[in-house]
């Protein structure tokens, strides 16, 4: 396994759509910053009121996901692509274990880089806000936690990715796929009665992220419902691709 892990790694570094794909991560720091500027400009004009920058992750909460999504799909569409997945197939006995390392490796790297950008996006935000009564401080209860929380948001987009791409076997519907379904829950929570527009609205990988660092007003669910459903994400998704592999040929 061991082995596996450390050639998906190497797979994965060999992408040149992985370097684009975390370069494209610093969007979130560029409308994050305009954000920032944006309110804080009119807290200078209007004052008290408006809405706060907080810890400035909410600005740019819906890019990431779809970002790191992106390299679970590029972790293993480009090998559908080439026809090389037949080659890795037939050396590996186990499609599952497979799946398992490819996740492992788009997880972990989703993860770290996601950890980084959340803190690069904090620190964005606050230094826009620049002392001004609508950021966060560390200090202040669940900022901290909101931002340790997006590293393993990001790391389940990734998974989802990865499983959207492999039930799919293609890079444009993976891709589509991965925008689409994040805004799901945002339509359909328009036309559903309160307390089921709540649910749904609380079912986004932000969103859930959130409520696991138990954010004030983050949504419908307590971070113990929270982590429970991130697990079934990444369950869900690693169980379809699983039989999406093993039952029909590469």
């Amino acid at each position: 396994m061991i082995n596996l892990v450390a050639s998906e790694w190497l797979k994965l570094r060999s992408l040149r759509a992985t370097y684009y794909t975390l370069a494209s991560t610093l969007s979130a720091l560029a409308l994050t910053g305009f954000a920032a500027y944006s309110i804080s400009h009119y807290f200078d004009t209007h004052g008290p009121g408006g809405d706060p920058v907080g810890t400035g992750l909410s600005l740019s909460a819906d890019i990431p996901p779809v970002l790191f999504g992106m390299l679970g799909v590029f972790a293993i569409s480009g090998e559908y692509a080439t026809g090389m997945i037949r080659l890795t197939l037939t050396t590996i006995r186990s499609r599952w274990t497979l799946l398992l390392a490819k996740a492992a490796v788009v997880a972990a790297v989703a993860a770290a880089a996601g950890q980084v950008l959340a803190f690069a996006t904090y620190f964005t935000a606050q230094a826009v806000v620049a002392g001004r009564p609508i950021g966060a401080s560390f200090a202040e209860p669940a900022a901290l936690a909101e931002v340790l929380t997006t590293g393993a948001g990001s790391a389940v987009a990734a998974v989802l990715g990865l499983g959207l791409a492999t039930v799919l076997r293609s890079t444009p519907g993976a891709l589509i796929a991965l925008v689409v379904l994040p805004l799901s829950p945002t339509v359909l929570e328009r036309f559903l009665p309160a307390p089921w527009n709540d649910w749904i609205s609380s079912l986004t990988i932000p969103s859930l992220a959130r409520q696991l660092a138990a954010v004030p007003d983050a949504g419908a669910f307590g971070p113990s419902t929270a982590a429970v459903i991130l697990a079934g994400y990444v369950v869900v998704a690693l169980l379809l691709a699983t039989l999406a592999i093993n039952h029909r040929d590469a």
